[in-house]
């Protein structure tokens, strides 16, 4: 009977702390947090909701259940509410990093830029992050504020590990076209170069190649404007008659000389970079793994631009029609489309140009 009365008192003692521990887990906000965020990276977004709302019921000012829900709205893009929950996080902990990119990323989208540099620049003295110096420096890219904007993506890049591609990748991008925003096409060359030497991942060498080519395209076009230059001078002069002609020519000397230096130079520099593009480009092509299809796709466009630039037309052709074959859409697809046609038609001239010249060296 002892025994019994004993097994009984156990049962009751067991029950009794069970009915507790369920009363602490349905009224600890912390706990409806986690089970919200298993829901959340398993895709369950309503149920998520429904426990983050519950820890916000039990705990208003509850930090984490303020940020997963921010986080949540964040994920599934309705950023006005985002907006809400990631604002109360970092009213709540104004030194978490984290919970300020998240806000930052919002405002972005929202293209509501100095929105974003305020949540930021309060954290920019000493970031552990270095996400919060890219988000920082892509708010004041996206103004157009772009020396300011190098100084925070040089910050960004320095403290970004090689185990973060993507990060390192997209810094380097918008650093490049920073300075090339500010004219330091010196500066662009130099800086992606040097990058180049860090790391071998295909995604940062195609950011990298891509930015090359648009500073060896920057030379490219002065190049034509000065030579655009030469032929109208050229043009002008041979449109006058006797002594007019012989005194529009030497007023014309010293700048024709001037332009001829300069459309040198530009080629000089043109065909230096797209070498160096090209070299990173076509190494983050063979590198096959970790290849997305958008990197391929951007890799395939810049190699064939590349060498459309320095008249291979028929590797530029090759790389055009590779590129199409990956399914690009928008109006870039349909400018290469146009970039072909032109290309078989350069191609065409200049296998029939070869002929000729084969035939008149044959007849003589």
């Amino acid at each position: 009977m002892k025994q019994v009365i004993f097994i009984i008192f156990l049962s009751l003692i067991v029950l009794t702390g069970c009915d507790k521990i369920s009363s602490f887990i349905s009224t600890n906000p912390d706990s409806y947090v986690e089970e919200g965020v298993k829901f959340m990276n398993s895709g369950q977004y309503t149920e998520a909701g429904i426990r983050f709302k519950s820890a916000l019921k039990k705990d208003p000012e509850h930090f984490k259940a303020n940020y997963a829900f921010g986080g949540l709205y964040k994920r599934t893009e309705h950023y006005d509410k985002a907006v809400t929950f990631l604002s109360k996080a970092v009213q709540i902990d104004p030194k978490n990093e984290e919970a300020a990119i998240d806000l930052a990323y919002v405002f972005i989208h929202q293209k509501e830029y100095q929105a974003a540099i305020k949540v930021l620049e309060r954290l920019s003295d000493n970031a552990k992050n270095p996400e919060v110096y890219f988000y920082l420096a892509d708010s004041y890219h996206r103004k157009k504020d772009y020396e300011t904007a190098e100084k925070w993506f040089k910050k960004a890049a320095k403290m970004i590990p090689l185990s973060n591609p993507t990060l390192l990748a997209n810094t380097y991008g918008l650093l490049g076209d920073t300075l090339l925003a500010l004219n330091k096409l010196g500066d662009a060359e130099k800086i992606l170069t040097d990058a180049a030497k860090l790391t071998k991942n295909p995604l940062v060498m195609a950011k990298l190649g891509a930015t090359l080519f648009r500073i060896g395209n920057r030379f490219y076009t002065e190049m034509l404007k000065a030579k655009n230059a030469i032929t109208a001078i050229n043009d002008e002069i041979s449109e006058k008659r006797g002594s007019a002609k012989k005194k529009l020519k030497k007023q014309k000397e010293s700048t024709l000389k001037d332009l001829e230096k300069k459309m040198k130079f530009n080629e000089g520099q043109t065909n230096a970079i797209i070498i160096k593009a090209k070299k990173y480009l076509n190494e983050a092509l063979v590198v096959k793994k970790g290849l997305n299809p958008g990197t391929k796709r951007e890799i395939l466009y810049y190699l064939g631009m590349s060498h459309l630039i320095v008249a291979e037309y028929v590797e530029s052709r090759d790389f055009l029609k590779k590129f199409l074959q990956n399914a690009p859409k928008g109006p870039e697809a349909i400018a290469v489309r146009k970039h072909i046609t032109n290309l078989d038609e350069l191609i065409l001239r200049q296998e029939q140009e070869k002929l000729d010249k084969e035939n008149k060296g044959k007849g003589e």
